[in-house]
């Protein structure tokens, strides 16, 4: 994490025109609108799910009963203690277990949608540089003189060394994050299989099946905060060669063309974001995850 931060701080020294800063910071506010919206449906879920040991003191106030519901613990454990007589003392414990948990697991996510942004802040600006390479020069003509040569060379160079800043923070962010997420969607295919087995079962029990709802919806953010950043590192790293192509680079000198070459054929091939380099994080296999978890819990259904 230490050196991935770091990588942040001097890629942020090396951008020239405000444009490039421009487009950083488009970025920037993207990472920190994705990191707040995730925060707050995480936190607003874990929040429902607290609170749903009062529900039966609800319902006793909006339809009383000849006698007062029982209290459920939020999840199913043993304390060795009666349970009705220190209720509140074991749910301030488990409360506080669960809200730590989830910070914990919030923080981790939002310095990987941070440094996903930043990456694809990275790939972006090296294409917006080699997309408005040579038009202006072209349109006035002077593409050949010998010095709007040179600056053109030194350039291409500056975004090729921009690119391979970026394929080697795009490294790092695997490296540092692929068992991990590997782990992560193990376990949340699992938890997606009992959640949805848990609410049909529990259908006729509205506020249980509610709370395992909530759980499974926050699954799904979690799942979809690692698989969605990871299509938009394909897309942003494979578009170099469109934004290359679209630069006009075939009107530039021959030796231009080869330095321009190395990087539309090197963003040729997506940067990837896997899970223990068994799958890929995308959108698709979303989607496969999903459809997985939900075949595990037919299977379960069908077993009983």
């Amino acid at each position: 994490m230490q050196d991935l931060l770091k990588h942040i701080v001097n890629n942020w020294q090396i951008w020239e025109t405000r444009e490039e800063l421009n487009i950083m910071h488009k970025f920037a506010g993207e990472g920190r609108f994705f990191t707040l919206f995730y925060i707050s449906y995480i936190y607003i879920c874990m929040i429902l799910f607290l609170v749903m040991p009062f529900f039966p003191r609800l319902m006793d106030f909006i339809i009383p009963l000849n006698e007062s519901r029982p209290l459920r613990t939020i999840v199913k454990s043993y304390y060795f203690v009666d349970e009705n007589e220190y209720f509140y003392s074991i749910y301030c414990h488990m409360s506080l277990e669960i809200t730590v948990g989830i910070t914990v697991l919030i923080a981790t996510d939002s310095l990987f949608l941070t440094f996903n942004s930043h990456i694809c802040g990275l790939f972006s600006t090296v294409g917006f540089r080699l997309e408005h390479l040579f038009h202006d020069r072209i349109n006035s003509g002077v593409l050949f003189d010998h010095q709007t040569r040179k600056m053109c060379i030194d350039n291409v160079i500056h975004s090729i060394k921009n690119h391979k800043k970026a394929l080697e923070f795009a490294k790092l962010i695997e490296s540092s994050y692929s068992i991990s997420f590997f782990i992560q969607s193990f376990m949340g295919l699992i938890c997606l299989s009992i959640s949805m087995f848990q609410i049909l079962i529990l259908l006729d029990k509205t506020a249980e099946a509610f709370r395992f709802f909530i759980f499974a919806c926050a699954q799904f953010a979690h799942l979809l905060c690692i698989c969605y950043p990871g299509q938009r590192m394909i897309d942003y790293s494979t578009e170099i060669r469109i934004k290359a192509y679209n630069g006009l680079w075939y009107e530039a000198p021959i030796e231009i063309h080869r330095l321009i070459l190395l990087i539309i054929r090197r963003s040729m091939e997506p940067c990837y974001l896997t899970a223990g380099k068994i799958f890929v994080f995308c959108l698709e296999t979303f989607a496969k995850i999903v459809q997985t978890s939900g075949s595990y819990f037919m299977v379960i259904v069908s077993t009983q």
